[in-house]
């Protein structure tokens, strides 16, 4: 009798674990989609490399959100998604594809270098039903000595059309397009101011 039970409590949990690995379904993956356009056709930075320093709470691949309605200070993630890579590292190569720059990590020689320091990249909830992908942060420009050439900060809301991942992670590239509009038009301003004389357009605008 005693066996028998044994037995049948086995069963019942080999049953359970079973139910379980069916219930536990992968995370959904994201990343920027296909590789972006070059915003002016034939120009780029060839001698600009671009590195993004983001804080140690954005180094991992989680979707960051917040509820400004319940503890807007509380920093949560969702459970079920998750990006292809750490934010930085997915918004480097969207703005070095957009942009034409070089990665920093990279042998080839460079003129200068475009820092950016990303601040926040996250979906905002004001309501249960209503969010906004935010991107906000500074870029300078730093020389062959790595002296500051120029600097701005940069804060990009999007309306999200989901109130879930999908919505965020939607919001939040369309934002990411938005800053590599802003970047490129702030390069060539400082080019055609002369500040960007180590670095030059490959073709000028």
């Amino acid at each position: 009798m005693k066996r028998r039970s044994i037995c049948l409590a086995a069963c019942l949990l080999l049953a359970a674990c079973a139910g379980a690995a069916r219930n536990n379904t992968p995370a959904e993956v994201y990343d920027f989609g296909l590789p972006a356009a070059r915003l002016a056709e034939g120009s780029g930075w060839s001698k600009l490399a671009l590195e993004i320093r983001a804080a140690y709470w954005f180094d991992s691949p989680s979707i960051e959100y917040r509820l400004l309605y319940d503890d807007p200070l509380k920093l949560r993630s969702y459970a079920a998604s998750r990006w292809a890579g750490a934010p930085g590292l997915l918004l480097a190569q969207h703005l070095r594809q957009q942009l034409g720059l070089l990665d920093s990590s990279g042998r080839t020689a460079v003129g200068c270098l475009l820092r950016l320091e990303l601040q926040e990249f996250s979906q905002v909830f004001e309501t249960p039903l209503l969010s906004r992908g935010v991107l906000q942060g500074t870029a300078r420009i730093l020389d062959a000595r790595h002296q500051i050439v120029a600097e701005r900060a940069f804060s990009i809301e999007q309306p999200a059309a989901r109130a879930d991942a999908s919505g965020g992670v939607g919001a939040l590239v369309v934002a990411s397009n938005a800053l590599g509009q802003q970047l490129a038009g702030w390069l060539r301003e400082l080019e055609k101011l002369g500040r960007l004389k180590q670095c030059p357009a490959t073709v000028a605008g």
